[in-house]
């Protein structure tokens, strides 16, 4: 257990990329993390699961004297970071991994975690989990990266419980910091032999993974023998009819209901789920469609149960789902003064989120004008009279409280303040002990 966490790997508990699980840094054995946290080092095993190496300039490679300095004070850094914990957003770390830290940790990723909220997978991930039973028991959900979707669970008029696994550490400990933490994190890398019992949760999901999965058929038995009626949702998978392909593992729509072993689903996609979302109404799963037909969608989603009473069409939104939880200014906003008016801008953060979610712009506001009270209102979290109207055009979002810093506000690093830094409060702890050992 690693400050809430349990970590159950074996070997090295390294940073996987999300899609394929190439190693992106090398972390500690898990006999290494067992040992400090026996010596009463708890700190130190926290610190070697969060500092990455740092992006050098120039030539400079990973390994040698330069290297090894700087990766001393990425870890100073992140002790430091650690020390201002609670003053801290999840937007700061992500920033620390994905945009100031090595090459090989791809920056697009950034993106993709932080402009999560409002996107067309989130609103179809939302929305289908309207499908899930209504009941007391907790909900798991597989690959959940940093726990977006538990947040919203969390969040609901009817709150879910929920235990999120994943094998990357570092998006555990942020969402349970920052985005869920209200929820339960287990950091594990078996799909295929979950640490849970059977029946143990009212469902399964797994969102924008699924088709990344080595062994997709042991995961999807895990996934049903740990739910309840064998509920599961698989939500958002690649359909390999259909370019570009995402993984090497995706399956045409036949291929993932086979994986069910003859038991009732349904299948939809996410362009229709978001349709009817943006219509204002749930997913339409009440009739069996033949997979063909389904052919010429890209991302599908599939729902089983043998519980046939979950199979139904979901009316219309009590509310806008995306509203559940703490308003934020959604951060696909640039912000800037005008002068006594604040000019909230959308804007892309790359070029391939841009082509990935190009959908955003059928529904999301190209841009506003607020003045300066209205605009400390929004960031304060007080209501006015046109909230309706922001959540409405997507410019309001539920966001996790400590998810973002204030909106157009400095970073809170770059790499080379963020190694100084580390490098004063090195020096700083140093004399510090020194002086403790002269007493």
């Amino acid at each position: 257990m690693l400050d809430g966490i349990p970590v159950v790997r074996r070997g090295r508990v390294d940073v996987q990329e999300h899609a394929t699980g190439r190693t992106e840094v090398d972390g500690p054995t898990a006999g290494d993390l067992v040992a400090l946290l026996r010596a009463g080092r708890g700190v130190d095993a926290l610190v070697a699961m969060l500092a990455f190496p740092p992006r050098l300039p120039g030539r400079l490679t990973r390994r040698g004297p330069v290297a090894a300095l700087a990766l001393a004070a990425r870890r100073a850094e992140v002790r430091a970071m650690l020390d201002e914990v609670d003053a801290l957003t999840a937007q700061d770390w992500m920033e620390l991994a994905y945009l100031r830290s090595s090459e090989r940790i791809d920056d697009e990723m950034f993106g993709y975690f932080f402009v999560r909220y409002g996107q067309p997978r989130y609103l179809a991930s939302i929305s289908l989990l309207r499908a899930l039973p209504d009941t007391d028991a907790p909900v798991l959900d597989l690959a959940c990266g940093f726990g977006h979707t538990m947040y919203h669970l969390g969040a609901r008029a009817r709150p879910v419980r929920t235990v999120g696994v994943d094998r990357n550490f570092f998006q555990l400990w942020v969402g349970r910091r920052y985005i869920a933490p209200g929820q339960t994190f287990v950091c594990a890398d078996r799909v295929d032999a979950l640490p849970f019992a059977d029946d143990a949760f009212a469902a399964s999901t797994c969102t924008d993974a699924f088709h990344y999965f080595d062994d997709q058929q042991g995961a999807m038995d895990e996934l049903r023998r740990v739910a309840r009626a064998d509920t599961v949702l698989i939500d958002r998978v690649g359909n390999r009819a259909m370019e570009p392909r995402d993984a090497a593992g995706e399956r045409d729509a036949a291929g993932y209901v086979a994986l069910l072993r003859g038991a009732p689903w349904r299948l939809t996609s996410e362009d229709e789920v978001v349709r009817d979302y943006l219509d204002g109404h749930g997913p339409r799963l009440a009739e069996r469609r033949h997979p063909a037909g389904l052919r010429r969608s890209k991302w599908l989603a599939l729902f089983s149960s043998t519980d046939r009473s979950l199979f139904t069409d979901h009316g219309p939104f009590d509310a806008p789902p995306h509203a559940a939880g703490a308003l934020g200014i959604n951060p696909a906003y640039a912000v800037r003064r005008d002068g006594d008016d604040v000019v909230l801008a959308f804007s892309f953060p790359s070029t391939w989120y841009a082509f990935e979610n190009a959908a955003m712009l059928g529904y999301t506001s190209p841009g506003e004008r607020l003045d300066a009270e209205e605009f400390e209102d929004l960031v304060a979290g007080r209501a006015g009279g046109s909230v309706a109207e922001l959540v409405e055009r997507f410019v309001l979002l539920g966001l996790p409280p400590r998810y973002a810093r204030r909106p157009g506000s400095a970073p809170h690093a770059s790499v080379l303040r963020g190694l100084a830094a580390g490098v004063r409060s090195s020096v700083a702890a140093t004399r510090a002990g020194a002086r403790r050992r002269r007493w």
